[in-house]
């Protein structure tokens, strides 16, 4: 993908962002190294927050986001 190859998230998994560094688990992809999947991973991740933003915004009490004390 990041050379030119294009592969695909074939398992979706978990990002957790936390103060200085990004965790990622459980993704899989078809003919992806590593990196790339890691980079697929993130741009997931954006994605869904993309989503809940926007539910959040056309909706009050739209979306799954859930705040922790």
């Amino acid at each position: 993908m990041l050379d030119g190859d294009l592969c695909r998230l074939t398992k979706t998994g978990t990002v957790v962002v936390t103060d200085g560094k990004i965790e990622i688990g459980g993704f899989s992809s078809d003919d992806g190294t590593c990196r790339d999947t890691a980079a697929l991973a993130l741009v997931w991740a954006i994605g869904r927050l993309q989503a809940e933003l926007q539910a959040k915004l056309e909706r009050p009490g739209g979306g799954n986001t859930v705040i922790v004390d």
